[in-house]
């Protein structure tokens, strides 16, 4: 493909007769679009569902004659924007391709990228995730959309509605990616799957799934985990009983749940998941995430067990990883629930929906020693304090569990890290008016990689030296299966791939002004929630018993 500034290079033609580009597996679209001397941009569109069909995995390949052009690019499911808007569009199953202008003889690598926005917002489009960075380094960028919300995670184990649509797209997605991406010079031999926030649970949902088997090779989980309470829907039948109760209903019975939710139009189900009564942002009871599913004969099963026994058990996809989280990932989260300020906390209110307790006491001597080791003596700055909860609760201790496991079980490396950077571009930090404060709020690494069309950035908040060590990390590994091959001026610390062993927390890379390593976690927070976890941990989900007895790091 030629990188010269002019007119754009013709669609290809696509149709069920001809064998080339996307014919066997494109739902609908595809078509090269011009972008700029750096990049092609090419994007797939699927057919539309109705809401009776969207909550099944993605319709059949769409055949069609002649040629469709793919010429637009920032296309998002149904979600809401500000306040009561909702927008998107039915017909959202799409990807972006970009690929390098520069004519290249060797396929590329690739690397297909999961967004977040805890399963109800966000799309895999330039609007925020621009891949030019990624495919200046020399790989194809592929960024992907999902269904969200009821359409995309409603789990009532019946046909109509067996759960995980969402990650049945992302399923899709790979496996167009497979097909038809030696096609835009990327090499289906050579993918790496990364996400981060919900895009990094859909992407430990898929190290797990027998669905997604051999359709990636490298992955890098950042800031999420499908061991995190907020990555399970601990009862699906209850969560969506909860959203029907919006809707003046009371009943459990999932057929009946089924028909009173298939009445509603996408607003009027996007509004009811988000009710604002709900105080705590990431774990509110309307909200929807992956699920285990039921057995259905005919049905393929995105998520066949929990993954703490799935990963325990060493049947998943073993391929290198890198794992990882930022610092202070509660930030975000503790400024919606909070704002930036607390005088008092009642610890009850910060138990995990994944435990369960046998009775009061249990619940009350939990609280009271979260409430010790959390608040006791750090008045003087309490919110600093639910940051930190928020942080080892929903996001470092089960990225310490899933890395633990794959050390125990996989030959193969595993790289951990901690982003603590901050600068001009840690927006998320920023926007929650955490600004004064130190470290990396959670998404904040999210600037440093990727070039959002949605708000330019001066050159002088460009942070370049950090754009060009978080991308060339992330590309190094895409294409050595190591992240620093080498030393240099840029990356002049060696990152080690973390070994197993109780002894103590393995290395990780701490990603800052300097690189430089350190343990990986701290050993009393780990044994805190571990000994917790032990104990307290959910057993039940839905038709499902986990298996698993011991904490994890016993």
């Amino acid at each position: 493909m030629s990188g010269a500034r002019g007119a754009p290079p013709p669609p290809a033609a696509c149709s069920p007769d001809h064998q080339s580009l996307a014919v066997a597996c494109t739902p609908a679209l595809l078509a090269y679009l011009y972008r700029s001397r750096h990049t092609y941009k090419a994007a797939l569109s699927s057919l539309s569902f109705s809401y009776r069909d969207g909550a099944k995995a993605p319709l059949p390949p769409l055949k069609w004659k002649g040629i469709f052009e793919a010429i637009e690019e920032h296309v998002r499911c149904p979600q809401k924007m500000l306040g009561s808007v909702v927008v998107g569009d039915a017909d959202c199953l799409r990807l972006n391709v970009y690929t390098p202008a520069a004519p290249h003889f060797a396929p590329l690598p690739v690397m297909v990228y999961i967004h977040g926005g805890c399963f109800f917002e966000g799309a895999g489009t330039a609007f925020l995730y621009g891949g030019d960075y990624f495919v200046e380094h020399g790989v194809v960028f592929v960024g992907i959309n999902y269904r969200l919300n009821v359409e995309g995670f409603l789990c009532l184990g019946i046909e109509e509605a067996p759960g995980n649509a969402g990650l049945k797209d992302q399923v899709a997605a790979l496996r167009w990616v497979r097909d038809n991406i030696r096609a835009f010079g990327g090499d289906p031999g050579s993918v790496t799957l990364f996400g981060e926030s919900a895009g990094a649970v859909s992407s430990s949902y898929l190290i797990s799934s027998p669905a997604a088997r051999g359709l990636f090779h490298r992955v890098i989980l950042q800031s999420g985990s499908s061991l995190a309470s907020w990555g399970m829907q601990q009862d699906p039948i209850k969560t969506a009983s909860n959203i029907a109760k919006e809707f003046g209903y009371s009943t459990v019975d999932p057929r009946e749940l089924y028909d009173i939710l298939s009445r509603r139009s996408p607003e009027e189900l996007i509004l009811a998941v988000r009710n604002p009564q709900h105080k705590n942002y990431i774990t509110a009871e309307t909200l929807l995430a992956p699920c285990i599913e039921k057995p259905i004969p005919g049905v393929e099963a995105a998520v066949t067990g929990h993954p703490l026994d799935v990963i325990a058990s060493g049947n998943y996809t073993k391929v290198p990883m890198i794992i990882g989280f930022n610092d202070n990932e509660g930030i975000y989260f503790v400024a919606k629930d909070y704002g930036t300020r607390v005088e008092e906390v009642n610890p009850f209110e910060l138990l995990s929906p994944d435990l369960e307790f046998p009775g009061e006491d249990s619940r009350n001597s939990t609280a009271e020693m979260l409430q010790n080791y959390y608040f006791s003596s750090k008045k003087e700055d309490m919110i600093m304090s639910v940051v930190e909860l928020y942080s080892d609760l929903y996001f470092k201790f089960p990225a310490v569990i899933e890395a633990e496991l794959y050390l125990r079980t996989s030959p193969l490396p595993i790289y951990l890290y901690v982003f603590q950077y901050s600068g001009y571009i840690n927006l998320p930090k920023q926007v929650s008016r955490f600004g004064g404060r130190r470290g990396a709020s959670h998404a904040d690494e999210l600037f440093y990689m990727f070039k959002p069309a949605s708000f330019p950035l001066p050159q002088r908040y460009l942070e370049t030296s950090m754009i060009r060590r978080m991308v060339t990390l992330w590309t190094n590994f895409a294409k050595y299966g190591d992240p620093t091959p080498q030393r240099s001026q840029l990356l002049p610390v060696r990152w080690r791939a973390g070994r197993a062993g109780r002894a103590a927390s393995p290395s990780a890379l701490v990603i800052d002004r300097a690189l430089s390593t350190a343990p990986m976690w701290d050993e009393r927070v780990v044994s805190l929630w571990n000994h917790t976890y032990a104990k307290y941990r959910r057993r039940s989900f839905g038709h499902y018993g986990l298996v698993r007895d011991a904490a994890a790091l016993s």
